[in-house]
Parts: C-alpha cells; structure tokens; sequence
C-alpha cells in the first residue's frame, strides 16, 4: 500500500519501497480505482513548474500572508542593532574602483553608439533613443577622458 507522504499536484505519491504510485480512489458510484504504478522518469503536465519571467513575479502583488511575514521580519530588523564585528565587514569601494566601474559603463554606451554609427550608415532608420544616444557621444568621450585622467592619478 502506499504511504502518506506528500503528494505532487498530479496525485503521485511515492510509497516506502520507494515506488512512485497514483494511490486507489473511490469513483462516484462507490467502486474502487486500483493503485497505478508511474514508471520512472515521467513527469505528469501537472506536475512541470511554469515558467515564471522574474520580472513579471515582481510586477504581481505579494499574497497577504507573504505581506504579513515580510512586515514582521521588518520589524525584528528595526529592533535590531548592528555589532560592531559587522560594521566591520562592511566594505565601501574605493573611489578607485568607482571610477574604474563608471569607465566600463562609458566605453559600452560607445560601443553601442558605433553599433548605432553602423547601422545608420546601412541606411535603416533610427529610433529616438538612438538619434539622443549619437548627439550625446561628444560629451561621453569628454567623460570618458575626464575619468580615465582621475583613474590615473589615483593610481
């Protein structure tokens, strides 16, 4: 017979010799439906997870109880105070490493902007975005040497 483990949204139980089984059920007319064995490796539609985009989870509102359990968590984080063994190991970043970050994010928008270059020349038509992208590439290098000479001199 099988156990009362936990069932999947299919039904599945798995029993204690560790077969996986859809347990016996009564039919509305009071007769009885066998125990069906599930073969190995088959994963009823049921039980498949959905796909869920993570921006779109965020987007949904939290259920009331999650609301409810993230209030109280909140609150016992108010109550509580940081030790000064963890302000320890908070570490800010250097206005070294800020620089060098800022420099990366710089030399993307210009790669993006020759990718903008090319695909002008090709004669396809550009989108807003990418006509305020081209006029700002002038003040972006500015920046860009701007940074790489304060990166120096830091260094």
């Amino acid at each position: 017979m099988s156990s009362n483990k936990k069932a999947t949204p299919s039904g599945i139980i798995i029993t204690e010799n560790n077969e996986r089984v859809i347990p016996a059920s009564k039919r509305p007319d009071g007769t009885y439906r066998k125990e069906r064995r599930v073969r190995s490796g088959f994963t009823p539609q049921e039980d498949i997870e959905r796909y869920k985009n993570r921006n779109v989870a965020e987007l949904e509102p939290a259920p009331e109880s999650d609301v409810k359990e993230i209030d109280e968590i909140q609150d016992k984080m108010t109550d509580l105070s940081i030790t000064s063994e963890i302000k320890e190991t908070i570490v800010e970043a250097t206005p070294l490493e800020l620089i060098s970050k800022k420099i990366k994010a710089l030399e993307k928008k210009i790669r993006q902007i020759d990718r903008i270059k090319e695909k002008e020349a090709t004669g396809k038509t550009l989108l807003e975005e990418e006509k305020n992208k081209l006029n700002k590439l002038e003040q972006i290098k500015e920046e860009l040497e701007d940074l790489k000479r304060r990166n120096a001199d830091l260094e």
